[in-house]
């Protein structure tokens, strides 16, 4: 596969190269003008600082100001280029990919990039990248101070109303040493406790995804043994975040989600808030309750900030655990996102337990995985075989039923997979629309895909 992804660079550090990074780096500060403010970053893996230097490099030779924080989570990346008023910023990540990737993700103006814009960067940075100009400047630059000044700001030191233990897991990614300092400033009444607090580019002691409760199990052992309420967990690169409840169970993405919309509270009355297709219905009807407006979009970081800007939302929500603001300017922060949830719960006196087991049950497969040898002619069999339901093409093909519905997309790290999901009002509901398509397309959905309602 190639490491030109829809919406960013990442594969495998061996197809990588510092040449590249220059080359990238040299391309993207072209398309600002001379004496551009471009603000750069990366994570801690350790091919991260000779891919950084090399983009640094890159971006001066295009004649950019270019403003190094070295290694710090993406969304302090973003947080400098909003607040530093800059054209640009990218960051050398593969955000919560394997140790053995790296990446490179980047926003030019307010935008993240199209396939478009990765298609034109693959061509610059196979030599069409153009003369390079009157070199520009670097700078090392720490916003830290900054940014924790913000955080103070925007949550107050506030109370944590039954929350008075919390564990911080930042899976020695971006947030270690930070996460925990930040957090106890902007709720000193809080007792944080971490674990996987150091960094290490090598992810040796978990897994740099969070939204997988199998690599939060030391977090959820560390809640259930400190009689903590609330358990935290970042990314590799810190922008995604997710929770485990004084139980150690840990909030699905739904949940979570059903959550924060709550905490908006009369905010949310008439604003649109982006989610991922891949939801369950559940969050498209609770935000319409609520009295906001909901708004499908495909999966994909980059796709959900462009529709975050483009239609003005107020929140917006992947299921992989990135959420969206529109005071970010439509960007995602998971320590951000960690204050909106210990404030809320603060301000509403309850705990995480208590508003997980009150949020309705969903009956959703997970993510099922299928190979076909022609996915486009694939796609045309399910809308053929569906034709008179309603079916929507936002993100791949999906077909809504009387109750329920199944979703099927191409994937975007392998050429003849495709991922399908599915959704029930009820267990009978979805066993039922599992048979069913199971008995139209045999062999896309295994005997045991049906498993997995929540």
């Amino acid at each position: 596969m190639s490491v030109y992804k829809p919406c960013d660079i990442r594969g495998p550090v061996g197809a990588l190269s510092g040449d590249l990074y220059r080359s990238w780096g040299r391309a993207l500060g072209q398309k600002l003008p001379p004496g551009s403010r471009f603000v750069v970053g990366g994570d801690v893996r350790l091919s991260t600082p000779g891919f950084l230097e090399a983009l640094v490099t890159g971006l001066s030779e295009a004649g950019m100001v270019v403003e190094n924080l070295g290694v710090v989570p993406t969304p302090l990346v973003y947080f400098a280029k909003r607040h530093r008023g800059a054209g640009g910023a990218a960051i050398v990540t593969a955000s919560h990919s394997p140790p053995d990737l790296n990446g490179l993700k980047w926003l030019i103006g307010e935008l993240p990039p199209t396939a478009e814009h990765v298609r034109q960067l693959e061509r610059e940075g196979e030599g069409e990248a153009g003369a390079t100009r009157s070199a520009g400047t670097v700078r090392r630059v720490d916003v830290a101070t900054e940014y924790l000044n913000w955080l103070l700001e925007r949550w107050g030191c506030q109370r944590g109303g039954k929350l008075r233990r919390v564990i911080v897991d930042p899976g020695n990614g971006c947030w270690s040493g930070r996460a925990r300092d930040d957090l106890g400033r902007v709720f000193p009444a809080l007792e944080l406790v971490t674990i996987h607090d150091t960094e290490d580019g090598t992810f040796s002691e978990r897994n740099p995804d969070c939204a997988r409760p199998e690599y939060l199990e030391a977090l959820s052992e560390a809640v259930r043994r400190e009689g903590a309420q609330l358990g935290v967990a970042f990314d590799g690169d810190g922008d995604r975040v997710a929770f485990v409840d004084g139980d150690g169970v840990m909030s699905t993405a739904e949940q979570t989600t059903w959550i924060l919309l709550r905490s908006f509270g009369e905010e949310l009355e008439g604003r649109a808030v982006v989610h991922d297709i891949k939801f369950s219905d559940l969050i498209p009807r609770t935000t319409n309750e609520l009295g906001g407006h909901a708004v499908a979009e495909r999966s994909g970081h980059a796709y959900l900030r462009t529709r975050m800007i483009g239609s003005g939302a107020l929140f917006g929500a992947e299921i992989s655990g990135h959420y969206f603001y529109g005071e970010l300017d439509g960007g995602d922060d998971g320590l951000f996102t960690a204050c909106r949830m210990i404030a809320h719960l603060a301000r509403s006196g309850t705990s995480l337990t208590a508003l997980r087991k009150s949020c309705p049950i969903v009956y959703l497969t997970p993510e099922i995985r299928a190979t076909a040898d022609d996915r486009e002619a694939t796609l045309r069999e399910i809308r053929d075989a569906y034709r008179d339901y309603p079916r929507t093409t936002v993100d791949g093909i999906r077909v809504d039923f009387p109750r329920g519905w199944v979703l099927v997309r191409r994937s975007v790290t392998e050429d003849r997979a495709l991922t399908l999901r599915f959704e029930g009002q009820t267990a009978a509901d979805l066993e039922r629309i599992v048979g069913d398509f199971r008995g139209k397309f045999p062999g896309l959905v295994p005997e045991d895909g049906e498993d997995g309602s929540g």
